[in-house]
């Protein structure tokens, strides 16, 4: 049997890093496969992490194995061998530091006179316990900060999401690898049909145009220099969580332009007749009356703001039964839990989106609105003079709204903003309360 050797405390940290790094990796790619699908951005980008740190991982390793080979084989060497003969030791007596000027005892029999009569003598228990109060010191946590650890209760937290709910609701499309721009086809003008005039009479005929549609790529990403003790020395690795949260931003930063482009590309717009929730179902046939009759398809997705969520599913019938529900819907136009940012409205896929700007609501076909994007992720470089690693996240990204006429923005939700002063603030867009909201306000 082979003989297990001593590792070092930093051999083992780092056996957890690299524990942690393949889990991950076998975490992500299992889950991939057992949904038989392909990762997704975000997946690909964290396992790249994870693989360039087991490459770094990989010879810190091997350095600290050899180590403790080396110790092993010196421990053996000397074995067999003793010590040095102990010299010959002094004692050395430890005064005790007075609290005052004044020698309590000068000698033991002193000390055990008062002991003996202290129950007694009124002078001699004062003295015993000024002894006692001056002999004994107090021991607290202010005397021995050096002793005391700062736990780090994990994992590390944070609020920054990589999801993209916008984007996601978009139709996803590759980007084209050459170039700082490409083109996008689309059919102009389309080929003519018509009833024959007579027998043998020309059929109406008409040329078909495809016009290109010019798409500029864009670059977006982050960077930042690495000490190494930073990377050596922390735990949880820093490295991990840099990446990580360099992707989130990353996501974010992307998603947030892509809502402020979306948002201006949009021009068309249906006003609710009445800031309810007979006027929001109105608006939203109308607005799909305009988008049928401009594309002859029907939208599929309501993208809208957080205040605009928050509006649309608390709107109630004039019997205060919501319009959404969540839990057991009967007869409803779709449902809305404040559990979820998922939902249905009147049958369209609802998207909430942080980024989308306060009282928008969009109501669109996805199939016009395209995304193409490659995630470079995380590239690095070592300055070896200071000890350093610069590191960048990085992926390049365009979108294009392929026929506006196919979204319209409905206007007119009776949003309440948020407030921070206890007051009720007025309603948006024109609208009126209605509901729990009213009653609010007519107290």
């Amino acid at each position: 049997m082979t003989e297990t050797l001593s590792g070092s405390k930093r051999l083992d940290w780092l056996k957890r890093q690299m524990d942690n790094a393949l889990s991950d990796v076998e975490t992500i790619t299992s889950r991939a496969a057992d949904e038989d699908r392909e990762l997704t951005d975000s997946e690909q980008s964290t396992c790249e992490s994870r693989r360039s740190r087991i490459a770094e991982l990989e010879p810190a390793i091997q350095v600290e194995a050899e180590l403790a080979k080396r110790q092993a084989t010196y421990q053996t060497m000397v074995a067999d061998i003793g010590t040095a003969p102990a010299g010959e030791r002094r004692t050395q007596a430890v005064e005790r530091s007075s609290q005052s000027t004044e020698d309590i005892y000068q000698t033991p029999g002193q000390y055990l006179v008062d002991y003996l009569t202290r129950s007694e003598n009124p002078d001699a228990k004062a003295r015993f316990n000024r002894y006692l109060q001056r002999a004994v010191d107090h021991q607290t946590t202010a005397d021995n900060p050096g002793l005391l650890p700062v736990p780090i209760l994990g994992p590390v937290f944070t609020q920054q999401s990589q999801r993209r709910p916008a984007i996601e609701a978009t139709t996803r499309r590759p980007l084209p690898g050459p170039g700082k721009t490409f083109q996008r086809p689309r059919i102009t003008q389309t080929t003519l049909a018509g009833p024959q005039s007579a027998e043998k009479a020309e059929l109406p005929s008409r040329n078909m145009v495809v016009d290109p549609v010019t798409v500029t790529k864009s670059t977006y990403g982050g960077t930042i220099n690495l000490s190494w003790q930073d990377r050596d020395w922390t735990d949880p690795a820093i490295m991990d969580l840099l990446v990580s949260d360099m992707a989130a931003s990353y996501f974010q930063e992307t998603d947030r332009a892509f809502c402020v482009y979306f948002a201006a590309a949009v021009t068309q717009t249906q006003a609710l007749a009445t800031p309810d929730g007979e006027g929001l179902v109105g608006a939203i046939y109308a607005a799909t009356a305009t988008i049928f009759g401009a594309t002859n398809g029907m939208p599929d997705t309501l993208w809208v703001a957080p205040d605009v969520w928050g509006a649309i599913g608390s709107l109630s019938d004039t019997t205060g039964r919501q319009l959404f529900p969540s839990v057991n819907p009967s007869n409803a136009l779709g449902s809305i839990s404040p559990t979820s940012m998922a939902g249905s409205v009147a049958g369209m896929r609802l998207v909430v989106d942080k980024h989308l700007p306060a009282g928008t609501a969009i109501l669109g076909d996805s199939t016009y609105v395209e995304t193409y994007e490659t995630v470079g992720g995380q590239v690095s470089v070592v300055e070896p003079s200071v000890l350093g690693t610069q590191m960048a996240f990085y992926g390049y990204i365009a979108w294009l709204v392929l026929d506006p006429a196919a979204f319209v923005k409905i206007t007119g939700v009776p949003v309440i903003p948020l407030t921070t002063n206890g007051g009720t603030p007025e309603p948006t867009n024109g609208g009126t309360y209605t509901g729990t909201a009213a009653a609010s306000k007519a107290k």
